[in-house]
């Protein structure tokens, strides 16, 4: 797997690559339903950024809004994917750190369920 926040301090890409892998091991990647992502570390939420819109991109808050992941899951039959399209971290009060991305994780087709 690439490693996509190099431009990132070593905590904030660390919580990346693990909510990667917390998105990744999920049956539900939308999480929809009322405390849908309860069952992911305390350090992480998801949510749609337009509620008119539950299936497009949604976002990762990473330590209580430290930074953020946005994401989309590619529905397709051989290979899906968890897409990060944009991160960021916020470093001290006097620096930020804002990297965009367009990784592709693979998924275990097996590890999701579709119902549409």
């Amino acid at each position: 797997m690439q490693h996509d926040f190099q431009g990132m301090p070593a905590e904030g890409s660390d919580l990346g690559m693990s909510a990667r892998a917390e998105l990744i091991a999920t049956e539900d990647p939308y999480f929809r339903g009322i405390d849908a992502d309860a069952s992911l570390p305390h350090w992480m939420t998801v949510r749609p950024p337009a509620s008119t819109s539950p299936g497009g991109p949604h976002i990762v808050d990473l330590a209580g809004g430290r930074g953020w992941l946005v994401y989309t899951f590619m529905r397709r039959h051989a290979d899906p994917q968890i897409v990060v399209t944009k991160a960021f971290w916020a470093r001290p009060p006097h620096h930020r750190s804002v990297c965009t991305t367009a990784a592709s994780v693979s998924c275990h087709p097996l590890q999701h369920k579709t119902s549409d």
